[in-house]
């Protein structure tokens, strides 16, 4: 009888073992001059095992907040379930900044510093300046449609629900440079984010 294959390395060690591998040539190295052969030899994986657990180097830097963004999503679902149940008579929209306000929060609560809380804190040596607010924007974008729609789904009118999901993604990604920029020991991101919040009183 063969013995059973040995398993592979579970997805999460193998994820942080490229994020460690990437973040010590970057400082190295600099990240323009960092290849994804390099991160993958440094991490002892193969160049396909990079690619079934990052779609772009540039990646590497993002990995919590892609799982809290994903996580912002599926939190942001049930909610809409929730629209046939609002008060008879309640205006349309009434209580989905709020909702939306309350689900950026849990985000946060739930956000793991990783990789892009070194990066913004040593953007500089890492040379990921650039980089980092391309990806920053990207994110704000992804941030913005998911909760312009959630916005929308409650009953806000299409051009409110734009306005107001940029506003409240805007707040989150700048509450994330700051939290990431500040000395340790760090304030949570959430009170980072409810004074973000609240400098567009949507707190």
């Amino acid at each position: 009888m063969h013995e059973g294959r040995r398993a592979g390395r579970p997805r999460s060690a193998s994820r942080e073992m490229l994020e460690e591998a990437a973040v010590e040539l970057f400082l190295e190295q600099g990240y323009a001059d960092t290849s994804v052969a390099d991160i993958t030899r440094r991490a002892g994986v193969s160049r396909a095992t990079f690619f079934n657990y990052i779609p772009a180097k540039s990646d590497l830097l993002w990995t919590s907040v892609d799982d809290a963004l994903a996580a912002l999503a599926a939190d942001l679902a049930p909610a809409d379930d929730r629209v046939p149940g609002r008060d008879v008579g309640a205006p349309a929209g009434e209580g989905a900044v709020g909702e939306a306000c309350a689900a950026l929060v849990r985000t946060a609560e739930a956000l793991e510093p990783g990789t892009v809380v070194l990066a913004f804190g040593n953007a500089e040596p890492m040379g990921v300046a650039e980089e980092l607010e391309e990806s920053a924007a990207r994110r704000q974008r992804r941030a913005a449609a998911l909760l312009g729609g959630f916005l929308r789904r409650r009953g806000v009118t299409e051009l409110e629900a734009e306005v107001l999901g940029a506003a409240l993604a805007g707040a989150f990604l700048a509450a994330l440079r700051s939290w990431s920029r500040a000395p340790v020991p760090r304030p949570p991101l959430t009170e980072v984010l409810h004074r973000a919040l609240t400098a567009l009183g949507a707190a």
